[in-house]
């Protein structure tokens, strides 16, 4: 499949990437490392008046750290984050989620914030726009009804990032900025839990900075999938324990990541958390593995993750 036709935009400032999408009216998206965003581009699940180049923007390649803080530039390459030692020492869930995303081919180009700002994913959705064509369209793409679950007027496409799960066990902040503005919010507050529009951003807003809390935590991530590489997650489990609470996030299951905390890890509380989190769990037939299965696993990682947590590591 070959691309669109759209204007491209090379922007060196945050300030000049909004004026690019002002000019164009909101009809553009940004783009960072773009192993998300072209696939989309060349199913026309997409079809921008332009795209608006973020990379030669030298703020979102930076990577720093203060008493506080690590903060993460949103273009922060993934490989070149799990490189880092402090990530491997502070943040092991994160540090395993990097791993697990895709291959190092893929990790050399893709971007933390693209990683985070992904749509979410359906084997409904995620076809050429002949196939969706000939199929009829979804409620995700503006037809009447959804074409997994018959007659329902919702998506249930999965929010398939690996890297989100970890930083929201994290307490991870996001830095945004628009044309209304900058803001800096929680993590979990990005995701709408709506599977047709699963971001919580306003227009023309980009992701600027991550910020994590500059605490030790042990931690660990579990990833369901079919292939050991390339493939998004399935049912995606991050376990991070700072002092005597656990955080504990499931993703890959539904539009939006699902936060649980526990403040003991006695054999009770992790069975009934992990059973909370199965029965929330509410999967439809929209991957390539069946939704009984997968809502099984869910309780299965989550368990599998924290057993890892309290022997000490992470893999």
């Amino acid at each position: 499949m070959i691309l669109p036709k759209f204007e491209y935009k090379r922007a060196s400032s945050l300030a000049e990437a909004i004026g690019y999408f002002n000019q164009f009216k909101g009809q553009a998206l940004y783009l960072a490392g773009g192993t998300d965003l072209l696939p989309l581009l060349k199913q026309r699940l997409f079809q921008p008046a332009a795209v608006i180049d973020l990379k030669p923007i030298g703020e979102l390649n930076a990577l720093s750290r203060d008493k506080r803080w690590l903060t993460i530039g949103a273009n922060v390459a993934l490989f070149r984050l799990k490189q880092e030692d402090m990530v491997q020492e502070y943040f092991p869930a994160l540090a395993a989620s990097l791993e697990a995303t895709s291959c190092e081919t893929l990790q050399m180009r893709g971007s933390l914030g693209g990683n985070l700002l992904q749509d979410a994913r359906c084997l409904q959705f995620n076809k050429s726009l002949e196939w969706r064509t000939a199929r009829g369209f979804c409620w995700k793409m503006g037809g009447p009804a959804c074409n997994v679950v018959p007659n329902a007027k919702n998506c249930f496409a999965n929010y398939s990032s690996d890297n989100a799960p970890a930083l929201l066990s994290l307490s991870a902040q996001a830095r945004l900025v628009g044309p209304g503005g900058e803001r800096t919010v929680k993590l979990e507050k990005l995701y709408s839990a709506d599977g047709r529009k699963p971001l919580a951003l306003q227009p023309g807003e980009i992701l600027t900075q991550i910020r994590i809390p500059l605490e030790k935590t042990g931690g660990t991530y579990e990833k369901l999938r079919v292939r050991d590489s390339l493939d998004y997650p399935l049912v995606g489990v991050a376990v991070s324990l700072k002092g005597e609470v656990t955080r504990v996030c499931v993703g890959g299951v539904g539009p939006a990541p699902r936060l649980y905390q526990l403040q003991k890890l006695d054999d009770v509380s992790v069975q009934e958390a992990a059973a909370r989190a199965a029965a929330e769990a509410k999967p439809v037939l929209n991957t390539v593995l069946p939704p009984a299965y997968r809502k099984k696993m869910v309780g299965v990682l989550f368990k599998r993750a924290i057993k890892k947590v309290q022997q000490g590591g992470r893999r």
